[in-house]
């Protein structure tokens, strides 16, 4: 890893920001939090390397340093050899910070020689102080897994605590979710031993689990295989696992193909293993696979059952989505509950490279799965990684599919310039929307009747139909389905499907402005007096309807988290808090149109437009129109002057629309 070239390259994007001007060393030294010595060294780097026709570095006395470009052809040439982006941001200032912190802990955890204080700041180029603020990040890292930071005159700075949670962290932090993406660029080769290649171990794995007839997942694979490799590195470089409990006999599964992974391993590497590397293993295995373990016991299997399912009516799930009468997600759940149970008392870790996607794309169910576990008394108490949480969570998404595919839509196709067209529009919509569809009939302008609209869910037509009144919706499309009428389709089925779910009489019109479901007279305040505290208690308030009876409470608790974490305020004139989690029953959203200017912090003390956004715990797909729609309120004078000056909530929706 080279630490000074990132901090070279630093450099030069900050000096093409402001090329059109003179940068001082002591300006440069506090942008990259290093001494303006070692700036000027790098500096003096750049300009004996820098050998590239029509670029220069200028210096002059008293004013600083700029990049000199005779031409704009010159710099693109000298940012696409230097590998530069077009954007100057904070991002490689936070590279730096997480590179250092890679760096020390490599130190700290692999290598055998004493780490002192005073030859990190010169090996790194950073000052004392910002060394300090590095080792404050490090010390809360590891106290999360046990692990502290001792000092000792000799052995200069280390990292102590048992080897078991030192592999954790190691697991946990230089390969995550990513799997391989950082470990070259920081543990030496001797992380993993070089004789006995991955691939090989992998197919050593494989072959003695199902010999066994232990079933892993490609995930649950990768993970297992990662865990025995680090050993082996560990081991070989003499960090040895100790103090383990393992209460496995010789002749349980798990613990024979631990020993026979570890022999055939041994005879590849010549490295000889001690038995608590092969508990170690028979952990992972125990933790791992889905073969019912013979210490669980049908009460324990019976009784997270019992606890699932009361989870669901505790929530109100059951009402929603049923979920206890899914035989397949309940078995395949308490399976994985039980294996879970294990992981966590054996304070084994998994990781799980669909945390980031999950999160993104589904973070209603990502809740439901987290609300659910912290319910149930077998995990009330434990702390669930991500990582855990979305491998539940992906049970759930799957009986969610399921449902969707056992309720189908009716659909009515229309279509007038003949039969060729009408079966083109039948087999795209077929095409599309697979089983989630039946098209019930394709069928011309002039035979539409109330006959053919009985038991319809919604119509799709290639004829304008804007000039007839239906009470179900009506999507206009061409024949050929355009990828934004699939899209539109596809939200509204998503949206009919939750009110299917919640047993609603009727399916309302599905309309392009769908935001204005989440609005309400109810929820709309011309606030004339008061201060930002008061203002929220009063909003929260409105949203409590139908909500449980300490909703208000944690809803404004939630907010005043998020709002720890960063600010709410968006622009000059528009603040949009919200709970760090979903809380609700449904989405709702409560405005307040400011009259006089509320001071919302030390920064903002001019804000006229409050949105309060409260997620629903249960989806959310819609709220991201009305984020959108906000974002670009911020960039829009013209329409937030007429929001502001709005004094009905009529007159707000319809300024709001105009919104793009």
């Amino acid at each position: 890893m080279r630490l000074s070239k990132t901090r070279e390259k630093s450099i030069l994007q900050f000096l093409i920001k402001h090329r059109e001007r003179y940068v001082t060393s002591k300006e440069l030294a506090e942008y990259l939090s290093c001494s303006d010595r070692t700036v000027r060294n790098h500096l003096k780097s750049i300009d004996q390397t820098l050998n590239l026709q029509g670029v220069s570095l200028v210096s002059k006395q008293g004013q600083g340093y700029r990049l000199f470009f005779e031409s704009q052809e010159a710099c693109q040439t000298f940012r696409l050899i230097y590998e530069l982006g077009d954007d100057y941001n904070t991002e490689s200032s936070m590279s730096q910070s997480d590179d250092r912190l890679a760096f020390i802990l490599n130190k700290l955890l692999f290598e055998q020689v004493p780490v002192h204080f005073d030859d990190l700041v010169e090996e790194l180029y950073v000052s004392r102080s910002t060394l300090s603020n590095d080792f404050k990040k490090i010390r809360q890292m590891l106290a999360e897994y046990n692990l502290t930071i001792e000092s000792r005159a000799n052995k200069g700075v280390y990292v102590s605590g048992e080897e078991r949670d030192k592999r954790c962290f190691i697991m946990s932090y230089f390969l995550g979710n990513q799997f391989f993406k950082t470990l070259h660029s920081y543990v030496k080769t001797n992380f993993f031993d070089q004789n006995l290649p991955l691939e090989e171990l992998a197919r050593i794995v494989l072959e003695e689990c199902q010999e066994a007839n232990l079933k892993l997942s490609d995930f649950v694979l990768q993970n297992l295989v990662v865990h025995i490799a680090l050993a082996i590195g560990r081991i070989k470089s003499g960090f040895e696992i100790r103090n383990l409990d393992c209460q496995m006999a010789d002749n349980d599964i798990e613990r024979r193909v631990a020993k026979r992974i570890l022999s055939r391993v041994s005879k590849v590497t010549n490295q000889e293993f001690p038995v608590q590397e092969i508990d170690y293993i028979t952990l992972h295995l125990l933790a791992k696979s889905h073969l019912p373990q013979n210490n669980q016991t049908e009460f324990s299997k019976e009784a997270l059952r019992d606890s699932v399912v009361q989870s669901f009516k505790t929530l109100g799930l059951e009402d929603i989505y049923h979920f206890s009468s899914d035989f397949q997600l309940i078995e395949s759940l308490i399976t994985h509950l039980m294996t879970l149970q294990v992981r966590l008392a054996s304070q084994i870790n998994l990781s799980n490279p669909l945390v980031d996607e999950v999160k993104q794309n589904y973070s209603d169910v990502f809740f439901m799965t987290k609300e659910i576990l912290a319910d149930m008394e077998a995990f009330s108490q434990a702390t669930i990684s991500d990582d855990e949480i979305v491998y539940v969570c992906l049970h759930f998404l799957a009986a969610i599919e399921r449902r969707k595919e056992n309720h189908k839509f009716s659909v009515l196709a229309i279509c007038a310039t003949g039969f060729g067209a009408a079966q083109m529009l039948r087999n795209r919509l077929e095409s599309e929307f697979g089983n989630r569809i039946e098209v019930v009939d394709v069928i011309g302008y002039y035979e539409l009747n109330q006959e053919k609209i009985d038991g319809i869910d919604f119509i799709v037509s290639a004829v304008d139909l804007s000039n007839l009144y239906f009470q179900i919706p009506v999507f206009t499309v061409s024949v050929f389905l355009k990828s934004k009428e699939i899209s539109q389709i596809r939200h509204a089925m998503n949206q009919m499907q939750v009110s299917r779910i919640r047993k609603r009489s009727e399916v309302a019109p599905i309309e392009d402005d769908n935001f204005k479901q989440y609005f309400s007279q109810d929820n709309f305040f011309l606030w004339t007096k008061g201060d930002k505290t008061r203002l929220l208690e009063e909003m929260a308030e409105s949203l409590s309807v139908d909500e449980s009876v300490d909703f208000k409470h944690s809803l404004l608790y939630e907010i005043k988290q998020r709002e720890e974490l960063s600010s709410v305020v968006f622009s000059e004139k528009i603040a949009v808090p919200h709970p760090i989690r979903p809380l609700g029953k449904e989405v709702k959203i409560s405005v307040a149109i400011c009259q006089e200017p509320v001071s919302w912090d030390s920064q903002s003390s001019h804000i006229q437009l409050v949105f309060l956004l409260s997620p629903s715990l249960y989806g959310n797909d819609g709220l991201k129109d009305v984020t959108k729609k906000i974002v670009s309120l911020t960039e829009n004078d013209d329409l937030q002057k007429q929001l502001i000056n709005c004094k009905k909530f009529e007159d707000f929706i319809k300024i709001f629309e105009k919104i793009t």
